[in-house]
């Protein structure tokens, strides 16, 4: 029940700012026939991820000119599919062909609340740099804030204040590297992930009582020094938050 309150109250923030920013632009003693109806067509963006270092060509052939090229885990914007084997797309202003083989559609967020497992190379690319963002631990209800400041193999980040590092310390019981199962809450995303408890390495933001960071995955993520077992208790740990925060 405790989850369910701290899930409400976060989306009652989501659903009622707009509702009073679009209460407060129109004036209702104003004549119905004084309001102007425009009409206009929503653009939308198809955005896809690059899973390669990837060649944009000018023309949809690889014996074409290459614009430039485009790192493993960039975002493009796809402006026309053609036959399936070349996309059509806009990079960094640039507009070409790309490889449909190398490129995965960017997830959108779901519904505000609706539990997602994403890839790490999709999340690296939404979860915001040096802002607030909400953790809640599944198994004890807890929820403390955390900012990323490094998207390597997996989220390095530090707690936001020092009373976010007592709560989370509350979680783990003492600072211990076992894993565990995580939502990780920004705009409309919620997503399944795994954070450790043991802090290490730099901390940018000493300011919160911390000598270290922590390190949250995701699906696929990795770990610096490729621990296969400690990759494989995250990746557990991601799906044990997915199958509980499911079931709520």
């Amino acid at each position: 029940m405790y989850i369910k309150a701290i899930l409400a109250s976060l989306l009652v923030s989501i659903i009622l700012l707009p509702a009073a920013v679009f209460a407060a632009e129109y004036d209702d003693a104003a004549p119905y026939d004084a309001i102007v109806l425009e009409e206009y067509e929503e653009e939308i963006q198809t955005i896809y991820i690059t899973t390669a270092n990837l060649n944009l060509r000018s023309q949809p052939t690889t014996d074409s000119e290459r614009v430039t090229l485009a790192p493993a885990g960039s975002r493009v914007e796809v402006t026309d599919f053609r036959d399936g084997e070349w996309f059509a797309v806009i990079f960094n202003g640039y507009t070409g062909y790309m490889y449909a083989e190398f490129l995965r559609e960017l997830p959108q967020p779901g519904t505000p609340g609706e539990v997602q497992m994403l890839e790490w190379s999709y999340v690296r690319n939404v979860l915001p740099l040096n802002v607030p963002v909400t953790v809640i631990d599944v198994r004890s209800g807890l929820s403390y804030q955390v900012m990323s400041f490094s998207h390597g193999r997996h989220a390095d980040v530090v707690t936001a204040t020092a009373d976010d590092t007592a709560i989370m310390r509350q979680t783990f019981g003492r600072w211990d590297w076992t894993p565990r199962p995580i939502l990780l809450i920004f705009g409309d995303y919620t997503i399944a992930a795994s954070i450790n408890g043991m802090p290490h390495g730099g901390n940018p933001n000493p300011s919160n009582g911390l000598n270290g960071h922590f390190c949250i995955h995701f699906v696929g993520s990795r770990t610096h020094n490729g621990s296969t077992g400690h990759e494989r208790d995250h990746q557990n740990a991601i799906r044990e938050a997915y199958r509980t925060a499911s079931a709520w």
